[in-house]
């Protein structure tokens, strides 16, 4: 399974609750929390606070109702009815209305002998890593800013070409890792990103939305990535990612530190070739919009359409990408035989919230299909125009596709 998350288990007589008619911590909002939320909201995990005893979630059952009502939690970007996607964070309506009832109710503990057993998102099975990309030594974030984007580059020994079939993230804190990116830097740019490395002082460098080695179709592609409660992710069942030998990789771990400052960092990645060459060897396609400028004082859509040249292809994952300014990002297949197919909609942008979506069927383009990519950007309060690049100030439209040949 590649990051799925298990549904919860619901309410009592449609979140009516116990027999009582009341709602309770222990019966009905732990095996929600336990669920949907508990990789985030535990101890010592990424979010602020956490939910996983009845004394922590007290105090903050107002905001649980107020933030399962309005969608902001648990994190899910893809609109509903957009692509079918595997391991949804997302409540159904009888879930938000149990926080709601809840904290309506005066947030009442109920017996703890009531509570079921705690559900628990099965992990992937890879078995033992082929390799774990490890830096040796702890980062210290700069506690100077609030979001520090980090870069660090490893040499995974591949004397062979390898399949990537999946990969594990450990974070060292998970207090203040929000996100952590995996790109490949094939054998001729590997070069280049040992002097990017060199040229920067202890492990490793600051980096944002990409690696800062190349630019364009030349960047390292993106080869994975996790966000908080994910477990390991097998990529679909017989595809994989060919590594070249002599490949490198990158890890870019994005540090949200206005929990937690002070606290020395050494998150580990481990990576799961197949035992033999897999059936469907993948491909990250970038499908971009690189020419736009969006003038300051403005709030603009851009577009871009991509034609598919030749063949069949399996579209098993999307990772839609933007920067601070980006507002809305959306990606749909217009099919030369006729019709479309909205493959992702994402119509409220967070740059701290986003990942490759996989899908639970793959979706099919052929030659002539039109990719067609909208992204939408709000400069409004810019002094500056809005243009592609790779600074914090700078913005991109940019979607990867995990696709195999079907023919």
């Amino acid at each position: 399974m590649r990051g799925v998350w298990v549904v919860g288990v619901g309410c009592l007589a449609a979140c009516g609750g116990a027999s009582d008619g009341g709602v309770t911590y222990y019966t009905d909002v732990l095996p929600i929390v336990s669920a949907h939320c508990g990789g985030c909201h535990a101890p010592g995990g990424f979010a602020p606070f956490s939910l996983t005893s009845y004394d922590e979630a007290r105090g903050h059952a107002g905001l649980a109702a107020a933030a399962t009502k309005n969608g902001e939690m648990p994190p899910w970007p893809p609109a509903a009815g957009c692509g079918d996607f595997e391991g949804a964070r997302t409540l159904s309506a009888a879930e938000i209305a149990v926080f709601a009832a809840w904290e309506q109710q005066g947030a009442p503990a109920g017996e703890p002998s009531g509570a079921p057993p705690p559900t628990v998102a099965p992990a992937a099975d890879l078995g033992p890593p082929s390799v774990t990309l490890d830096p040796g030594v702890s980062y210290q974030p700069n506690a100077t800013a609030s979001d520090d984007y980090h870069c660090f580059l490893f040499d995974p020994g591949l004397a062979s070409d390898q399949d990537l079939v999946g990969f594990g993230v450990h974070p060292g804190t998970p207090e203040s890792v929000h996100h952590v990116l995996v790109f490949q830097v094939a054998p001729p740019a590997v070069a280049a990103a040992q002097a990017k490395d060199a040229a920067a002082p202890g492990v490793g460098w600051s980096c944002f939305a990409g690696t800062g080695i190349g630019s364009g179709t030349d960047a390292p592609p993106t080869i994975g990535g996790w966000v908080p409660g994910t477990a390991a992710s097998a990529f679909p069942a017989g595809t994989g990612i060919r590594l070249a030998a002599g490949t490198w990789i990158v890890v870019q771990v994005h540090y949200n530190l206005l929990a937690r400052a002070d606290v020395a960092d050494r998150t580990t990645v481990d990576l799961h070739y197949a035992a033999t060459p897999v059936a469907k060897r993948a491909l990250v396609l970038p499908i971009s919009n690189r020419d736009f400028v969006i003038p300051a004082g403005t709030a603009e859509t851009v577009t871009t359409d991509f034609q598919v040249p030749i063949g069949s292809w399996a579209v098993w994952g999307i990772l839609p990408h933007m920067h601070l300014h980006g507002t809305e990002i959306g990606l749909s297949i217009q099919h030369a035989a006729g019709g479309s197919t909205c493959a992702i909609d994402i119509p409220r942008w967070s740059f701290h919230w986003q990942g490759f979506y996989y899908y639970k069927q793959p979706l099919t383009v052929v030659a002539g299909d039109v990719v067609h990519l909208s992204c939408s950007f709000d400069n409004t309060a810019g002094s500056a125009p809005l243009t592609w690049g790779e600074k914090t100030s700078d913005e991109m439209c940019l979607a990867f596709a995990y696709v195999t040949r079907l023919d």
